[in-house]
């Protein structure tokens, strides 16, 4: 520290002065970190997905079953360039019993030989936001999943994209909001977080700079908000990192200012490049890249971070599918939802103009009113509690997905305090082996797959045969809902085609019997028929 404040002492040149003093703040924000480091796990992903090349952009599904990630590993796509590295691709990879596959590139829209890079994934799943290089300098593309295929990327409009670059984008979790950094005159220096809002009409309106509470006079990059809405996620070079990009997170109060940038902590951290930080929905795990200097299979490598605990509080995951009786234009379409304690709104949500699907992040425990909108009309607002038994009859059926604890995420030196989970309790498990149906079945459908809770509500169910449905408890620990028992895969999918029929249960695969009951718990392995007299 002295030799620094000695050059700074002895130098005239105002920006080199400017330089001296950002690393002496950098050290001394080092000093402060190392000595008060976050109590959590961070492991390497290893071989599988990390290479000898730069490895980025880790993006795990909801459901956490797939997971998309940027390499410069050969591809196929494109030569060998000067730096020794191939273009970046998006390459995939999904979990199977046995673990996660072998990661593969998304050929369908990289035919060129030219840098692609994922960006974020929409809250549905069903959207990539990528970057590439283009006449424009760099611009945001993005790419509907649609027919069980990734489209041809198209360009964001202006005001998203510009005559300057444009890095990175996110979708809020209301998807009406995208998070986005650009370098565009007007910033506090550098790359900039912005924030764009959807009009009435499906259109992104103009870009607002969020402010020098989350820019500083560096670069900020790979803003991500959270599902809970209130959680900001980004890297910064500025405020209180360690050296280059250190991850940060700011909370969003009741006013809608945002609180001053916490740094993540050590060993998140590092005085290298730590970015592309996303966690999980329950917060207990986060995927994001680092050039950290002794523990990497290549350059930026993958990792996974464990916090020790979970956090209070909990998020109700909903789904559902609009009707569209008058067959207007989706994209006018909104779900306008205000939490009833306070009057306020929570969420502007837009369902996804090829399906008409939305998802709905709200705090369990609480009341709602729900109003769909468009701009010419607006239908009878409808009333919701979200607790452990949810029903909205206004749409399809409203679904819970997850039932996980939310709340802040760790500052440097605290503890969190773990609490037990709600139960969502509605179907009690049988004592007794699960019996099979026919002892030459081999093929199930499975319907639902839950983790960190052990029961779901009748109500899921309905539209099935009760007496075909069982709950199967696995010891990795995932509770399994299946139905049936097939002799062959051609009697599955003509079952799980008529039980999709009625636009539910798009997520059923078929999956063999018999390596699933190998996976399950026999004496926690239940049939759930008993329960069928209280399906309503």
């Amino acid at each position: 520290m002295s030799v620094f404040k000695s050059l700074c002492d002895s130098v005239d040149d105002e920006q080199l002065k400017n330089e001296f003093a950002r690393e002496m703040k950098q050290i001394r924000n080092s000093a402060i970190l190392l000595k008060n480091p976050v109590p959590l796990q961070i492991t390497n992903l290893g071989n599988l997905f990390n290479s000898e090349f730069d490895d980025h952009s880790p993006l795990v599904s909801f459901t956490g079953d797939r997971i998309f990630f940027t390499s410069r590993r050969p591809s196929g796509h494109g030569p060998e360039l000067p730096d020794g590295q191939y273009p970046e691709k998006v390459f995939f990879a999904e979990r199977t019993q046995k673990g996660w596959s072998k990661p593969r590139v998304l050929g369908e829209f990289f035919s060129r030989s030219e840098h692609k890079s994922i960006l974020s994934l929409s809250p549905d799943g069903n959207r990539l936001f990528l970057f590439k290089n283009d006449r424009e300098g760099k611009s945001i593309y993005v790419s509907q999943y649609l027919n069980g295929e990734w489209q041809e990327p198209e360009k964001m409009p202006h005001p998203i994209n510009s005559q300057w670059d444009e890095t990175h984008a996110a979708l809020s979790p209301d998807q009406s909001t995208l998070y986005f950094t650009s370098n565009r005159p007007g910033g506090f220096g550098g790359l900039d977080v912005y924030m764009s809002r959807l009009d009435a009409y499906g259109q992104w309106g103009e870009p607002v700079n969020m402010g020098p509470v989350i820019n500083s006079e560096l670069d900020e990059e790979t803003p991500m908000l959270h599902p809970d809405g209130q959680t900001l996620y980004f890297a910064s070079e500025g405020h209180t990192s360690m050296g280059r990009f250190d991850v940060f997170y700011s909370q969003m109060q009741d006013d809608e200012t945002w609180t001053q940038p916490v740094n993540m902590g050590h060993p998140i951290n590092t005085p290298d490049d730590d970015f592309f930080f996303v966690p999980t929905l329950d917060k207990s795990r986060a995927y994001y890249a680092s050039y950290r200097f002794s523990e990497n299979v290549g350059r930026s490598d993958i990792y996974k971070v464990e916090f020790d605990s979970l956090y209070n509080g909990s998020l109700a995951v909903i789904e559902g599918t609009i009707q569209n009786s008058k067959n207007l234009p989706v994209e006018q379409i909104r779900l306008l939802v205000s939490r009833d304690s306070d009057n306020r709104q929570v969420g502007d949500y837009r369902p996804n103009p090829a399906t008409g699907r939305y998802l709905l992040f709200l705090e369990s425990g609480e009341n709602y009113t729900i109003k769909e909108v468009t701009p010419e009309s607006e239908e009878q607002p409808l009333n919701i509690h979200v607790s452990e038994q949810l029903s909205y009859n206004k749409t399809e059926q409203i679904v819970m997905l997850q039932d996980p604890r939310m709340a802040a995420p760790l500052k440097p030196g605290l503890m969190p305090t773990p609490t037990d989970y709600r139960q969502l309790a509605e179907i009690p498990r049988n004592s007794g082996r699960l019996q099979a149906q026919a002892e030459d079945t081999t093929f199930t459908i499975q319907v639902l797959a839950l983790r960190h809770y052990s029961e779901v509500g009748f109500w899921f169910f309905r539209g099935l045969d009760i007496e075909s449905v069982n709950a199967l408890e696995g010891r990795d620990g995932y509770l399994r809902y299946v139905t049936g028992r097939f002799r062959n895969r051609e009697e599955a999918e003509k079952h799980r085609n008529r039980i999709q029929q009625n636009g539910r249960f798009s997520d059923a695969w078929i999956r063999p019997w018999e390596p699933l009951e190998e996976l399950s718990e026999p004496e926690n392995s239940n049939k759930i028929s008993a329960l069928q007299t209280n399906v309503q």
